[in-house]
C-alpha cells in the first residue's frame, strides 16, 4: 500500500501568484465597491435636488435630505479613511461640523446647501465611487 502526501502549500501546475500590483488593484477595487453600498444612490440624487438651480424642494423635502445628508456625512467619516491617503482632515472636519448644525427652519435651504457641497467635496477626494 502506498501512502500519498498532499503539500496544502503549493499550487496547482499552471497558476501564478498574483503580484503586489494585481493585488493592490483588486484592494482598491474592492474598497470602492465597500463604500459605493455603504454611500449608496440616494446621495447624488439628493445632491442633484438641492444644488440644482431649478428646483426648489419644498420645507419637508429638504428636512428628509439633510436627515439622509447627516446619515451620509457618517458613512463618509467611516469610509473616507480606506479611500484617500492623505487622510483629508481639514475637509473631513468641516463635513463633521456643518452635519452637526442644526439652524432655525428659515436657513434649512442654506443649511441644506452648505452640507452638500461639503458632501460632494469628500465625494470628489475619494474619487467616483458609484
Amino acid at each position: 500500500m502506498a501512502t500519498v502526501i498532499h503539500d496544502s502549500t503549493q499550487r496547482p501546475s499552471g497558476t501564478g501568484t498574483p503580484d503586489d500590483s494585481t493585488l493592490r488593484r483588486a484592494l482598491v477595487g474592492l474598497r470602492r465597491s465597500w463604500a459605493s453600498e455603504r454611500i449608496g444612490s440616494q446621495v447624488y440624487e439628493d445632491l442633484e435636488t438641492v444644488l440644482s438651480p431649478f428646483e426648489r424642494p419644498g420645507m419637508d423635502q429638504i428636512c428628509d435630505i439633510v436627515e439622509r445628508f447627516r446619515e451620509t456625512a457618517t458613512t463618509l467619516v467611516e469610509v473616507v479613511p480606506h479611500l484617500v491617503q492623505p487622510y483629508p482632515a481639514d475637509t473631513m472636519l468641516r463635513l463633521c461640523g456643518v452635519s452637526a448644525e442644526h439652524p432655525p427652519a428659515r436657513d434649512a435651504h442654506g443649511h441644506a446647501r452648505r452640507l452638500a457641497v461639503t458632501i460632494l467635496a469628500v465625494l470628489d477626494l475619494a474619487g467616483d465611487v458609484r
